[in-house]
């Protein structure tokens, strides 16, 4: 694969992406603004951040990272990103909520290179939702977290399951229409003018390449890095809208109705440095 090229591309969507998504009603910046938390219950549940230091990579314009200071008491919170859209927008947001660059520090990175830009360690990396399925290689990925993780810290990750995202969006529960590979084989190249959170935006690199990454790789990586598993957890619900026939049961959870067994639509994932 030409990881350099992916990169790249992948690199230029989602700096125009960063620049339309703040107006979105996905994100309800307003509302963020306004005092509500982005943080999910399943990370409030599974996670404590309290008066710890935090990494988290792929942060996009920063809404989590503020959050997990602001709204769950992370002592610190320093969010990684490769746009400098993303990266500028995250800091006028910091400023907007009154956090210091004490309390809330922004970096432009490439996770793979975070080690780069970033000498210190933390108490807690995270990372969460639609991230590690634009790293075409987990490798250089999980060592990155286990470089910045301090002795006895904390890796946890909430995602999409791999199993859900082989199947088209029109899929049902009578009709589940395999699309995509379970396995990493090869880039899964797409051309679209728009995102989860929106479509129309006028993008000028609509190209992107995502890649697929099965549970056993993830695990795999994060073991060979040199950390412990200490659970991993399948849901039944995804976090978003996956299929055009899901319904929201709950806030924030999406399910596929009439499924005579419950599909694993999202996975976490917690891990020590030893």
């Amino acid at each position: 694969m030409d990881d350099r090229r992916y990169r790249a591309e992948n690199r230029v969507h989602w700096d125009e992406l960063a620049a339309h998504h703040p107006e979105t009603d996905h994100y309800d910046v307003d509302g963020f603004l306004d005092g509500a938390s982005t943080i999910r219950s399943l990370e409030r549940t599974e996670l404590d951040v309290c008066d710890r230091r935090l990494l988290h990579l792929q942060c996009h314009f920063g809404l989590d990272t503020i959050s997990w200071v602001r709204d769950e008491g992370a002592a610190h919170a320093t969010g990684v990103d490769f746009s400098p859209t993303a990266i500028e927008t995250a800091r006028e947001l910091r400023e907007a909520v009154g956090l210091s660059v004490e309390q809330v520090r922004f970096v432009e990175s490439d996770v793979y290179d975070v080690g780069d830009v970033i000498d210190e360690q933390f108490d807690v990396v995270v990372t969460t939702y639609g991230t590690i399925y634009w790293l075409p290689d987990l490798a250089p990925w999980a060592a990155a977290i286990a470089d910045r993780l301090a002795p006895g810290g904390t890796f946890y990750i909430a995602d999409g399951h791999p199993l859900a995202g082989m199947f088209h969006h029109e899929s049902t529960a009578a009709d589940l229409r395999f699309t995509y590979p379970y396995f990493n084989e090869e880039a899964i190249t797409e051309e679209i003018d728009g995102s989860y959170a929106g479509w129309d935006f006028g993008l000028e690199q609509q190209r992107s390449h995502g890649f697929a990454h099965g549970l056993g790789e993830i695990v795999t990586a994060l073991v060979e890095a040199g950390l412990r598993i200490e659970f991993l957890h399948e849901h039944p619900w995804s976090f978003f809208q996956r299929f055009d026939a899901m319904v929201e049961d709950e806030p924030g959870r999406w399910v596929l109705p009439d499924v005579p067994y419950e599909l694993p639509l999202t996975f976490s994932l917690k891990a020590t440095r030893n």
